[in-house]
Formats: C-alpha cells, sequence, structure tokens
C-alpha cells in the first residue's frame, strides 16, 4: 500500500484539495470508533427529571448523542429504525445536556404538521411535573412572536413549512427590509436568531437539495444540530447530502465534494468504483450516524422485544374479464413501447411510459381504475366552473398551453410516479399529483397569499386557490383528446340518471345503517335544507325526469362534493355501488377480514394502497357486510384525519382504517394493528415499509403479519424486482455491520480509503 499522501485526499472541482478541506476530512474519519460493548452499569442513565425510564439501547443512544454534540461535528444522524423510540432519546438529550447560557436556550424542533402535537404530548408524559419543559408551537395563528420572545421557551415546535416560508421571504426581504424589520418578521431563520439546538425529525423531508426546506434548514443558526430519521436515504445516495448539509459535515457538506468523492463513484457501472464510493459512504455514516435496527442485539438478545413481524404474499387469481383486459392493455403498452425503443425516444417520451405502466397497476387492483381520469385530491371539493376558469388563465402564457398540450404523460416530480390527471398549479403550468400537493401545501392556512408552499420546479409560490387540474385543461383548450372512458362514463351515467334507482331520495337510508357516519348532516353546507314536503316533491320529479335543467351530476363530479360532509360522501358512494362489480384484489381482501376476524375478532387491521378510488370501491362491500371502518387520505382536513386515527385507536368496534399510502406511510401512531393488508406494491419498498411500521412499533402487543396481495404473471412482478434492487443499495450502504467493519480500520486506512486514486 502506497503512503496515502501521495493521493489527493479530496477533489474541490477546481484543482487540489485545500489544506482545510484535508484536515476537515481528517478530523470526521478520526470520529470514526468501533462499536463498544459496554457494560450495563456504565451506561448513560436517565436524566433524572424524565418520568419514564430509558430503556437498554436508549441508554447507550443518548450517550452517542451527547458524544456527537462534544465532537467536531456538533451532532449526527439518529437514524434507528422505526418504533425505536428516537422521540425519546432526543428528548432524554435535550434534558441531559440544557443549555447553561439564559440567552440561548432554546431547542427548535422542526417536524411535518401531523407531528408537532404528539412532539408536545410526549414531552408531557416524559418530563417529570416539576421540571416541566416551556413549549411553544410557532404554527398558525402562534406566528405571531419575535425571537426575543421565543427565546425564553425551553422548546419551539415548528413546521418544515413555516420554516421554509420564513426562509424565501428573507430571501426578497433582505434588499428591501432593515435587519431589525427581518428579525421581526422570520424568527427562525434571522440571522440574528441563535438556536442552542435544532432538532429535524422526519429529517427525509429535507432529502431534496434543491428545495427551500433544505435550503432553509441549511442555514438555521445553531449550536447543535441532530436529524432524526428511520429512513436517511429512500431512493439513492444524493438523498443523504442535505442531511450532511444541515449538519455542516466537511468537507462533505459542499456538494461538488459530496458527488465527485460518493455519488458519482456508487452510480458508477465498474463493480470497483462503485464498490469504492459504497466504501466511502459507509464510512462517512460510521462517523456521523448511530443506527439501529429491531433485528439489533444487546447483551446478547435483541435491543426490544416486540413481537414478529410476518410477510406473506397472498397472490391472486385474475377473473378471464380481468385477465382479458390486462393482456390487451399490456399487448398495447408493449406495442406504444416498441415504437419509443425504435426511434430512440425513451427518454424523451418517459412519463408516457411510467402512464403506461400506471394503467397496468390499476388494471392488476381494479377494472374501473384504467376508466377512472384520476380526481385528484387537491381539487376535489372544487367547483367544476371555478376549475374551467382557473384552466382559462393558463391561456395568459401560450408556451405554458403549448407545452401542456404537447405533454403525453406526467411524472409527478415529488414521488415520482405517474399521474393522468395532475394538478396544475397557475401561472406556471407546472404540476404535482394530486395527493403530493396536498402534502406540499399542510398546514399553510386557506387563502394565505404568502403560501409555504413552491413549485418544485420553478420555486415559484402556489396555493390551493391558484390550481386546477389537466382533466379541466383539456376541456378548455384540446376538448377532442378528452379520454375516450371519460367521455363513456359521462354517457353512462348520464343514461342512468332516469333507471329506477334515480327515484330513491337522496335522504333515504338505503341500507347504510352500517356506514361509520351518521345521518344527521346537512346536504350542502352553503344550502338551507329544504322542508321535508319539499324534498319528496323533489324526489318525485327527479323520478319522472322533469327537472331536465339540472343534469344528473357524473361520479367524478359526486366524488369531488363527497367531502364537503358525510352526507355527500352517502351519495357519492350510494352512486359507486349502482355500477360496482368486484375484482380478484377485492375478493381477497374480504376473504382475509373474514379470516381474521374469525380467528380473533378483537384485532384491527390497516389497509393501505396507492389509489383512493381502489379505497372508495372498497368501502361498497364493506358497507354491505356492516364492518365498521374509518378512513385516512391526503383529501381529508387535519381534524377529520385526526378524529379517524383517535377513533381506529380508541373505539374497540372499528376494526379497519383505510389509508392512502403517500398520505399514511410515516409519522402514524397505528399500534394498535395488528394486520395490515397492501393492496398493491409501490415503486419504492421504503414507502411500504414505513406504512407497515405505522403498526410494527414499541408498545405492539400482537405479532403483526402483513398481507401483500399481488397478481403474478403481471407487472407488479417487475415492480417487486425493482423493489429487491433499490433495497439492495440502500440497505448495503446503511449496513451496521459494514460500518462496524469500516470503524476497525485505522486513520490512515481510511484516509487511503477516501484518497485513493479513482
Amino acid at each position: 500500500m502506497q503512503p496515502p499522501s501521495a493521493f489527493p485526499l479530496t477533489y474541490s472541482g477546481e484543482g487540489p484539495p485545500t489544506q482545510d478541506s484535508t484536515e476537515a476530512l481528517s478530523k470526521l474519519l478520526e470520529n470514526i470508533r468501533p462499536d463498544e460493548d459496554i457494560p450495563k452499569e456504565l451506561r448513560e442513565p436517565t436524566p433524572k427529571v424524565m418520568s419514564s425510564i430509558l430503556m437498554e439501547h436508549q441508554k447507550i443512544g443518548l450517550a452517542w448523542l451527547k458524544r456527537m454534540e462534544k465532537s467536531v461535528n456538533k451532532g449526527g444522524i439518529l437514524a434507528d429504525d422505526m418504533g425505536l423510540g428516537k422521540t425519546i432519546q432526543a428528548l432524554a438529550l435535550m434534558l441531559a445536556r440544557p443549555s447553561e447560557d439564559p440567552a440561548r436556550k432554546t431547542t427548535l424542533i422542526v417536524a411535518p404538521l401531523a407531528l408537532m402535537k404528539q412532539w408536545a404530548k410526549e414531552i408531557e408524559a416524559h418530563v417529570k411535573p416539576e421540571h416541566r419543559l416551556n413549549v411553544y408551537i410557532y404554527h398558525g395563528p402562534g406566528k405571531n412572536k419575535e425571537f426575543t420572545q421565543l427565546r425564553t421557551y425551553d422548546v419551539v415546535l415548528t413546521t418544515y413549512g413555516t420554516l421554509a416560508s420564513q426562509w424565501k421571504k428573507k430571501q426578497g426581504a433582505l434588499e428591501n427590509d432593515t435587519w431589525l424589520s427581518v428579525q421581526k418578521k422570520m424568527p427562525l431563520v434571522a440571522n440574528g436568531s441563535h438556536w442552542y439546538r435544532v432538532i429535524l425529525d422526519e429529517a427525509q423531508c429535507i432529502k431534496n437539495r434543491d428545495a427551500n426546506c433544505s435550503k432553509a434548514a441549511h442555514e438555521l443558526h445553531a449550536q447543535y444540530r441532530l436529524c432524526m430519521t428511520g429512513t436517511p436515504m429512500m431512493n439513492n445516495i444524493d438523498e443523504l447530502f442535505p442531511l450532511v448539509r444541515f449538519l455542516r459535515i466537511k468537507p462533505y457538506h459542499e456538494w461538488k465534494m459530496f458527488s465527485f468523492d460518493i455519488s458519482k463513484p456508487i452510480k458508477e457501472t465498474r463493480g470497483d468504483l462503485s464498490q469504492r464510493g459504497i466504501e466511502r459512504v459507509q464510512a462517512l455514516l460510521k462517523g456521523i450516524m448511530l443506527r439501529r435496527t429491531k433485528d439489533s442485539e444487546l447483551d446478547g438478545k435483541p435491543i426490544i422485544v416486540i413481537p414478529a413481524k410476518h410477510t406473506k404474499p397472498e397472490d391472486v387469481v385474475l377473473s378471464k374479464d380481468e385477465r382479458e383486459l390486462y393482456a390487451a392493455l399490456e399487448t398495447k403498452s408493449q406495442l406504444r413501447f416498441n415504437r419509443y425503443l425504435e426511434k430512440g425516444t425513451v427518454n424523451n417520451n418517459y412519463a408516457s411510459i411510467l402512464l403506461l405502466l400506471l394503467r397496468l397497476r390499476q388494471a392488476c387492483c381494479h377494472p374501473f381504475l384504467i376508466r377512472d381520469l384520476g380526481v385528484q385530491a387537491s381539487t376535489e371539493g372544487i367547483a367544476e366552473g371555478i376549475l374551467l376558469e382557473r384552466a382559462q388563465e393558463l391561456g395568459k402564457d401560450t408556451a405554458v398551453v403549448n407545452r401542456l398540450k404537447v405533454e403525453d404523460g406526467f411524472e409527478c416530480p415529488i414521488c415520482f410516479d405517474a399521474t393522468d390527471n395532475p394538478t396544475i398549479f397557475i401561472p406556471c403550468g407546472h404540476n404535482t399529483c394530486g395527493e403530493c400537493f396536498q402534502k406540499l401545501i399542510e398546514g399553510v392556512p386557506d387563502g394565505d397569499d404568502n403560501s409555504n408552499a413552491k413549485c418544485p420546479e420553478c420555486r415559484a409560490v402556489v396555493s390551493s386557490k391558484r390550481i386546477t387540474d389537466y382533466a379541466h385543461f383539456l376541456k378548455v383548450y384540446c376538448p377532442e383528446r378528452l379520454s375516450e372512458s371519460e367521455r363513456d362514463r359521462e354517457v353512462a351515467e348520464e343514461s342512468d340518471s332516469n333507471s329506477e334507482l334515480e327515484s330513491e331520495s337522496e335522504e333515504e337510508d338505503d341500507g347504510l345503517d352500517g356506514f361509520i357516519v351518521p345521518d344527521d348532516v346537512e346536504d350542502d353546507v352553503n344550502a338551507p335544507t329544504p322542508p321535508r314536503d319539499e324534498r319528496q316533491d323533489k324526489g318525485k320529479r327527479k323520478g319522472k325526469g322533469k327537472n331536465p335543467s339540472k343534469p344528473k351530476k357524473t361520479l367524478a363530479e359526486l366524488k369531488k362534493e363527497s367531502l364537503r360532509n358525510k352526507a355527500a360522501k352517502r351519495r357519492y358512494l350510494r352512486r359507486l355501488r349502482r355500477n360496482w362489480v368486484t375484482s380478484a384484489k377485492i375478493e381477497k381482501t374480504l376473504e382475509l377480514l373474514d379470516t381474521i376476524y374469525v380467528n380473533d375478532p378483537t384485532e384491527k387491521t390497516l389497509i393501505f394502497s396507492q389509489f383512493t378510488s381502489f379505497l372508495d370501491l372498497l368501502e361498497v362491500p364493506m358497507q354491505d357486510r356492516n364492518i365498521p371502518y374509518q378512513r385516512y387520505d391526503g383529501s381529508m382536513n387535519a381534524t377529520d384525519r385526526a378524529d379517524a386515527v383517535a377513533d381506529f385507536m380508541e373505539n374497540c368496534n372499528t376494526r379497519v382504517l383505510l389509508v392512502s399510502l403517500k398520505a399514511g406511510n410515516a409519522g402514524l401512531n397505528l399500534n394498535k394493528a395488528s394486520q395490515v393488508i397492501m393492496l398493491d406494491p409501490f415503486w419504492n419498498p421504503f414507502v411500504e415499509d414505513q406504512a407497515v411500521d405505522r403498526a410494527h412499533r414499541m408498545r405492539q402487543e400482537r405479532e403483526v403479519h402483513v398481507h401483500r396481495i399481488l397478481a403474478p404473471e403481471t407487472v407488479e412482478d417487475r415492480i417487486c424486482a425493482l423493489q429487491d434492487r433499490k433495497r439492495e443499495l440502500i440497505t448495503t450502504a446503511l449496513d451496521p455491520k459494514a460500518g462496524n467493519s469500516i470503524a476497525r480500520l485505522g486513520v490512515k486506512d481510511l484516509m487511503f480509503l477516501f484518497g485513493g486514486r479513482r
């Protein structure tokens, strides 16, 4: 082995490394040390002011957290597997190492909106009353304090959206406002706001290095920094960089350095270069990250005793009609893909190819889904006329309209999944899928002109009052291109309007007593309820078809209205029931539910799907069977979602929670559930893992059974294969055992690893 000094240690992109970067790397590598088998009596004790007792792995975690804050890093990444108590360990750190400077004593915790109240509850529950921390929630109506006031609290809780919003305002304000006005208006990010410690919970929220929340987090002024995430990477190695940048880990807090030494080598096709990149990232993580999984052992036994998790594929056999439909779609998709291949335009038509795959994925679930023009959570509840007016506004920019006209498929820039009816932002014309838009604007007050949300493409401000969708864009600019299925559906629904079922009164019970919502809700919150005799007359008129001025609403319109109130939801499901047909996956789900509750009627079940329309379809037979359930998806407001979770967790009669995968894959504690049904596989296996770990976590009292409903010999086989490849890459980079092997190398060997010839 040649001496390490013979090779450059790092590369800035503009010449040889500087002495500073060399020294920074040396200090980072010196922080790498083998894990020590610390005897129980020498482990970090539970802070005296805590009302609970730390578990053994949490005591070791506290010791690591304290050591990292005392090191040159001034913090690190706590990446314990989901459900191992990261919040408790972070709280123990706050109590064990309080500030000694009264003027700089505050810990700022940035978390998704759904977790802020959970943090406040955890702090109250685990700190002795006489030592209770002074907590302030800086969000919504609480955003009225300056930093001079915030610094008097022990803990300030806020959201990523609020942080990003203030950072964006700061960028524009510096040119016009005085230092003092910036300090008052943007207390989280102002140059004079110095926090004692900043904790990023669910730190994967900053994984996009170009996003405002990521840039805002990096520029926070703090003495100590901590990232908390069970998934520091979910798609690729590049997602690790924003965390390193936030922590200011030199020299890899600069993108050029991180990319050249780590990211690019890992992506190389040559095995030796890729392996070198993997070893480097393992060494880097060993120096800044602590990760334990549920399978990790301590003192010769698992670090925590959680009942086992069992994952079982539940294969289904598509019916003859389903198989024929799928085969026709697959043939059509293959022919189209081959044309792209022959012309060498695969990359140019990437979004179109994703859309072809989306159709195949939907066909595996239910035939209805491929005819569904994807009513989006973001535009549900918005009147048809308003969506059309907003679409017309796009016409002010011819370039935007022309760009959308030639689109032959859309890929959401946030979740990277295909979407056939994206939410379109006005005036830029960029888009996301509906559920990702809901998460983008999470916590933004309705009508707030200074929205937290930014367009993922051009970073312009986006608002829930400045959106339309692709379906309404087509109605305005390309009505001839409206999908055949959309036109067919409208014709079919119009022909149904005079059916015998139509004569039923909207307020009639219709045998839905088993539904989860009561009947005492007005049909429309904006209109008075007519007297009973008028309602009866109205029903008779509709039954005789004597009201041509008010055509029957389409299923899509009813779906939008279903968010207004519970009665509207009932009307939508009643219409859905008319032409409802089952599918192989629905039948398998019902079969599983029957088996689960025959064996143990007290068990609770989570059912996840990527497709909210599929969850709608599943609601019909669940109502018919009087299965008490709740629903959790991105179209619901925060209060309704919280109520649904509370009822599921606390009401012993509520047996099922239907969950949208994107809305409910992280941040929720649903450990009362011991059965999980995954209706369809997602491209990213870690999203599914996060969803399952809503149930498989601490304080789970039962073994957790995960049922993955799959259609063999379809596109779902290939998705599962891609999941395995992605899981292998990320798991290898995060492998604690590999990190231990790296840690046994001497500093000179580690320096050679980073500085050897490439």
